[in-house]
């Protein structure tokens, strides 16, 4: 799924877990990452996986924080829990979606004691 700002909003507010691949075509390890990434993606349905071309959408990957590419935001319950830039390995990714997966977000809120 290609993320813009028409479709930002709705797709963070309407799913747990979202992946998001800050890309640029120009990219030279495009050709090890994005195969790991849309692997992942299919084996993964309760997860979406969407994608920020940087060059297309430069006000939105700013907005974001994303100063280089690739970059991979992950987002749970809209809280931002990773940036990490680097292309990952296929079993690493596998891994930190398990991880993700696991997290409960709702322990790292902060609540103020009584």
């Amino acid at each position: 799924m290609e993320m813009n700002w028409n479709n930002i909003e709705s797709t963070l507010g309407n799913n747990e877990t979202v992946f998001i691949d800050c890309w640029n075509p120009e990219e030279p390890n495009l050709k090890e990452w994005q195969p790991a990434y849309d692997k992942a993606a299919v084996a993964n349905k309760d997860v979406v996986f969407a994608r920020i071309n940087t060059i297309k959408e430069p006000e939105l990957a700013e907005a974001l924080g994303i100063a280089k590419t690739p970059t991979l935001m992950v987002v749970k319950k809209r809280m931002d829990i990773l940036q990490k830039t680097g292309p990952l390995e296929e079993e690493t990714l596998l891994d930190l979606i398990q991880v993700v997966r696991d997290l409960d977000v709702d322990e790292l809120v902060f609540r103020p004691s009584a």
